[in-house]
């Protein structure tokens, strides 16, 4: 999935219509056109016409202006940022708005706080990353986020990476979870990237996928709390508990070299567009945090006997 950190709060784009109409209905909905809008609208309109549920009018460039800086950037409009937009005349705006609130500081301030839930940014208990660790983590995700970073990248730089807990951020990942076995890893890494509840898997299944966790290495420094985070190719795979050989969730099996780090090659899998669940997590996730459910709900329990509300809007989602 190639696409950016930041497009995917683009969706709002497509989730709130473009135009306005001057015949209210209420001072929280406007009369008009329910034509849709995109390819999203089709798919969303479809589905409750099938479950037999009438759309919504749009709602009101008053409500709008509430919910689009609450949503994208975490605060509400001042009263003249609220009162130019109201006044504001051009049939686009809607989209304007959103594009102008996507270049503000607060945009990467407000979606770092939401990754950072995600990903376990505490310094206290717990997860216990302390302060230095939890700050290089932050900064990291934030900078991501404002460099517009894609989001396969985003992933597989934190998968991958080796370094100091203080200053190499994203290393911090593999810090933040709470059992540092390579089961305890594989489990995090399912939750967080994949939507799925390890821990209820088939015991092979799980052991195959710790497998490329097997060798993680933690070494204090002389510096309080600093540890160096790493892939340790010295250290003997069964030793660290890989009792099934290396496949992947989906079951194939995996050929791991001594000279390349495993991490890598199960970073490769996950990423690719094929893989049936990363862009499905990802797009899951972001539409529950832009409308309070997933299409599969919860966004952290995808599974075949948990279906989607809205099959056809996922899979087009996932594209």
């Amino acid at each position: 999935m190639h696409s950016s950190l930041i497009s995917a709060v683009i969706l709002l784009a497509a989730l709130s219509g473009t135009g306005t109409d001057s015949s209210p209905t209420g001072i929280f909905e406007i009369q008009s056109d329910l034509a849709p809008q995109s390819r999203i609208d089709e798919l969303v309109f479809e589905r409750l016409k099938q479950i037999g549920i009438e759309p919504a009018n749009l709602c009101s460039d008053a409500v709008f202006v509430r919910r689009v800086y609450l949503d994208v950037i975490g605060t509400l409009p001042t009263a003249d940022e609220a009162r130019q937009f109201l006044l504001d005349e051009n049939p686009d705006k809607r989209r304007v708005l959103i594009d102008r609130l996507l270049q503000r500081e607060e945009f990467a301030d407000y979606w770092a706080m939401k990754w950072s839930d995600l990903l376990r940014v505490k310094a206290e208990f717990p997860i216990n990353l302390w302060p230095n660790a939890a700050q290089a983590y932050h900064r990291w995700i934030r900078a991501s986020i404002q460099e517009n970073l894609p989001y396969d990248r985003f992933v597989r730089e934190m998968l991958t990476a080796n370094g100091s807990n203080f200053r190499v951020g994203q290393v911090n990942f593999y810090r933040a979870v709470q059992s540092k076995t390579p089961e305890g890893i594989a489990q995090a890494v399912a939750l967080t990237f994949m939507g799925s509840r390890a821990e209820k898997w088939p015991k092979e299944r799980l052991a195959g996928m710790s497998a490329f966790f097997a060798q993680m290495s933690y070494k204090s420094t002389a510096e309080w709390k600093e540890e160096i985070v790493s892939h340790d190719p010295d250290k003997p795979a069964a030793q660290a508990a890989a009792a099934s050989p290396p496949a992947f969730p989906d079951g194939a099996p995996a050929r791991l070299s001594p000279n390349r780090d495993p991490r890598q090659v199960f970073a490769d899998w996950l990423i690719q567009p094929e893989n049936p669940w990363f862009a499905r997590s990802i797009v899951n996730r972001v539409w529950c945090w832009l409308l309070g459910r997933g299409i599969i709900h919860e966004p952290d329990d995808i599974r075949s006997d948990n279906p989607p509300s809205n099959p056809g809007l996922l899979a087009y989602l996932e594209k």
